[in-house]
């Protein structure tokens, strides 16, 4: 049965990749022809339907050689499980690639008909997860927990989990791949607006490991008395060891983008540097969502134990893996370690869906060059305010476990602010360049957009403020002086003193939206 299952899997692997090589070939001459005349096109898109076929049988063939190699005894639901997770996995996707390049590479199709492949696109992303949440349960009774984080070949070929650091490890390589799809995301939209792929090459590779030397000297920063003070005459350069672990997200994303933006700017003098990066900076949220799988894999950056009674939505194997912690005991019966890189991956989701197509497509007309980007510096730094008190103690950052949290308060307030003084700016700016008396209107506007600005500028520092108290706990006092402790109920209400501040730096812009859908109906009617 074990060589069964070898053959099984390798038959599997050769099917999956020929048949995707073959899909490609069939994609690239029907998007690279000039004339669709010369093509039966039912012909060819029913050859790309069989080629699909055999990428989910291919994939069927992969998966289902696995118990087989393992001999591990699956009970005749986990191989219904498996068989339709792996033909439900293998065609979505082959639909999701053939579909995006066709329906965004080849314009030569009818109206119809691009709309029809674009439906299925979206329809293949959905079938995808769920195809891949079914195989994962096939599979998920017969895994070893905590699952494998890496691979090490210090005394031989071996798969490492907790305990061992691997010499290639599940994090970097999280890391990788979403840096790898945001290239390419970022790569389609600018060939959709230039015309030309490659224009991000040279910045991706500049601005990529700025970003990691950058997360790496926030954390050093951030964990210098606690970490790196102390050992500093005895190992200076333990701070160099990143292989060790310890970056952080907030520092890394913004010199990757200060770098990116001005590598980019040297590099591409004739291409507007405010579109483009609201395109770029958006997608780093894909990136951040899909490298808290490392923390996954890792054990790490979870929450304080919960019961598991809230969570069975999820896979098992997330369930199972999340009971274990790579600086905790394992958790009891019914308990896990909340699942905060799950909760993140999909905050960070939703903050690009919302930002790209909710913001960029949807208020279009009012959002102006770099708006996205701030957009991005305040939807993160709010994700992480909201879940640093949630972290488990030992995972946040400083003496007093605040550091990263007082940074994300900062982020949000500037990335608010950054996109009113951005509007305000440009305004002023367009004033001149087209000098004539103001209107009653033209002043009001500018009026309630300053007080707006002052409005958030003001919370912000009485944020800080109240924030400074509840860190000032630690230090000695005046007897009359009364703390205000950091604990989950002033947390709450600092966030909601600042929200609720900033609010009138979102109601301008919502009346103009509103003023142009007014005007819209009018016209309309």
């Amino acid at each position: 049965m074990e060589t069964l299952g070898l053959i099984m899997m390798i038959i599997g692997g050769l099917l999956f990749g020929g048949g995707f090589a073959y899909l490609f070939f069939k994609m690239r001459k029907i998007v690279k022809a000039q004339a669709l005349e010369i093509f039966n096109l039912k012909k060819e898109f029913s050859i790309l339907a069989i080629i699909g076929i055999g990428v989910a049988v291919g994939t069927l063939l992969f998966f289902s050689g696995i118990p087989l190699y393992w001999k591990t005894p699956n009970q005749p639901y986990e191989w219904v499980l498996i068989v339709f997770g792996s033909l439900l996995s293998g065609y979505s996707i082959a639909g999701l690639i053939s579909t995006f390049y066709l329906h965004f590479y080849q314009t030569k199709f009818a109206k119809s008909f691009h709309n029809w492949l674009f439906y299925v696109l979206l329809m293949s992303i959905p079938i995808l997860i769920c195809g891949i949440w079914i195989l994962s349960e096939g599979f998920a009774q017969h895994m070893t927990y905590p699952l494998i984080n890496g691979i090490s070949w210090k005394n031989g070929l071996h798969f490492t989990s907790l305990g061992e650091s691997p010499n290639i490890a599940w994090y970097a390589i999280c890391i990788l791949a979403g840096a790898i799809i945001v290239y390419f995301v970022c790569d389609h939209y600018m060939y959709k607006v230039y015309g030309k792929h490659g224009l991000l090459e040279s910045t991706f590779l500049i601005a990529f490991p700025s970003g990691i030397i950058g997360a790496r000297i926030g954390y050093v920063i951030g964990q210098w008395n606690v970490e790196f003070g102390p050992v500093f005459n005895e190992d200076p350069f333990k701070m160099f060891r990143i292989h060790e672990g310890g970056l952080t997200i907030l520092s890394g994303a913004i010199v990757g983008i200060i770098v990116g933006v001005l590598w980019f700017r040297f590099r591409h003098k004739d291409i507007p540097i405010g579109p483009t990066i609201n395109i770029i900076v958006p997608t780093i949220l894909i990136a951040q969502a899909v490298g808290r799988w490392g923390n996954f894999f890792n054990n790490e950056v979870h929450g304080e134990l919960v019961s598991d009674a809230s969570w069975r939505w999820l896979p098992t194997m997330i369930l199972e893996n999340m009971r274990f912690s790579s600086i905790g005991p394992k958790a009891g019966a019914g308990m896990i370690y909340a699942p905060l890189f799950f909760v993140e991956f999909l905050s960070n989701l939703a903050g690009y869906f919302i930002l790209t197509f909710g913001f960029g497509k949807g208020l279009k007309k009012y959002v102006k060059g770099y708006d996205l980007a701030f957009g991005y510096v305040a939807w993160y730094g709010m994700t992480r305010v909201i879940l640093e008190p949630l972290r488990y103690g030992a995972f946040n950052m400083g003496e007093n476990g605040a550091w990263s949290w007082i940074w994300s308060i900062i982020f949000v307030g500037v990335g608010l602010l950054a996109i009113v003084i951005n509007h305000i700016v440009r305004w002023i700016i367009n004033e001149r360049k087209n000098p004539q008396e103001l209107s009653m209107e033209k002043a009001k506007r500018y009026f309630d957009t300053s007080l707006a600005s002052l409005i958030g500028m003001g919370t912000i520092i009485i944020g800080i403020f109240i924030l400074g108290l509840c860190l000032y706990v630690q230090f000695d006092m005046p007897t009359n002086v009364s703390s205000i402790a950091l604990v989950p109920h002033n947390v709450g209400l600092i966030l909601w003193i600042i929200s609720l501040c900033l609010i009138p730096s979102l109601i301008i812009p919502c009346l103009y939206m509103f003023k142009g859908v007014k005007k819209f109906k009018m016209k309309r009617d």
